[in-house]
């Protein structure tokens, strides 16, 4: 039976499923107002399963990977050593990354899951990225595809595993709101991904559906009428859980401010409106926060402020 993912901060978006094969309920969580999109597919978690334990036996392959993006590696494993990070590793890719791979090594790990993973996260783009831009659009209030002309996205494979520095530990992956426009997170069938309800509070959302979940850059090319979701994901100590993720962003060079200065729902700060932040810039700052929260990356004053205090600061001033 297809699952439906409840925010009661917003009106969510409850899909049914069609078709022979139940697919999972698909929700767009943070927003005020409803739109329509069906997501039939399901992630090749078999295959995703068979990628990791693949790199996790033979580190002279995720050597390789990491070469092919040494800026900042493709197979995240601070949770080997780190407690206090995010209990998770990650395999993060991209079209740009998937290009670097030599096709000795792609040739080599396809038949370990990586063709397949890389076929599904093609199709996902393809078949429902812009549909559910179009439907952002009609939460916006304002045509959000002229900012997403280049397909600006990434993938990401997690594997919340009890073989880490920190085995009991219920952290999965610490609480955030994502940079971007949107999140499109495929589960296992293991729960553990939350949502804030209201501050303090969390929602548990059931293992089996598939979600959409708004991001920043969506709060501020809407004007404020799409809110972003704050989520997280505990874990079960000894119980492993997969998820695949595929990330949606603007444009790096677009200017981030509320599309055809439209007057916001809310106020922003005067570095928004003035249009003085593009994409990229935000996501480098966003990233220092996130790279150390996932145990890859030291930055100063990390206990100041929060993740979200601080993006709060900048957006709404």
């Amino acid at each position: 039976m297809a699952t439906q993912v409840i925010h009661p901060q917003a009106t969510p978006i409850a899909l049914p499923s069609t078709g022979p094969a139940e697919a999972p309920a698909v929700s767009f969580l943070g927003s005020s107002t409803t739109a329509s999109v069906n997501i039939e597919a399901k992630a090749p978690f078999s295959s995703i399963q068979a990628l990791f334990d693949h790199l996790h036996a033979h580190p002279d392959d995720v050597a390789k990977l990491n070469a092919t993006y040494p800026r900042r590696g493709v197979i995240k494993t601070a949770a080997l050593h780190k407690g206090e990070s995010d209990q998770k590793f990650t395999i993060d890719l991209s079209s740009m990354r998937n290009s670097r791979i030599p096709e000795a090594l792609r040739q080599s790990l396809d038949p370990h899951g990586l063709g397949e993973v890389l076929d599904f996260f093609d199709a996902i783009s393809a078949q429902y990225v812009p549909v559910i831009l179009s439907s952002l659009s009609l939460l916006a209030g304002t045509d959000l595809s002229a900012a997403h002309t280049s397909y600006n996205m990434n993938y990401r494979l997690c594997d919340y595993n009890p073989n880490t520095a920190a085995p009991e530990s219920s952290n999965g992956c610490g609480a955030h709101t994502d940079y971007g426009t949107f999140s499109i997170i495929f589960q296992d069938g293991k729960p553990g991904l939350e949502l804030e309800e209201t501050p303090g509070t969390w929602v548990p959302v059931p293992g089996d559906a598939t979600v959409v979940l708004t991001g920043w850059c969506a709060v501020i090319l809407s004007g404020g009428r799409i809110s972003a979701a704050k989520h997280r994901v505990r874990r079960v100590p000894g119980v492993r859980r997969l998820s695949a993720v595929l990330f949606v962003a603007p444009d790096l060079d677009v200017k981030l401010k509320p599309i055809d200065d439209s007057q916001p729902i809310k106020a922003f700060s005067d570095t928004i409106m003035r249009g003085d932040l593009d994409v990229e810039t935000f996501k480098d700052v966003m990233g220092k926060r996130w790279r150390y929260r996932e145990g890859n990356e030291e930055i100063d004053n990390a206990d100041s402020l929060s993740q979200d205090n601080e993006i709060e600061n900048m957006v709404w001033g």
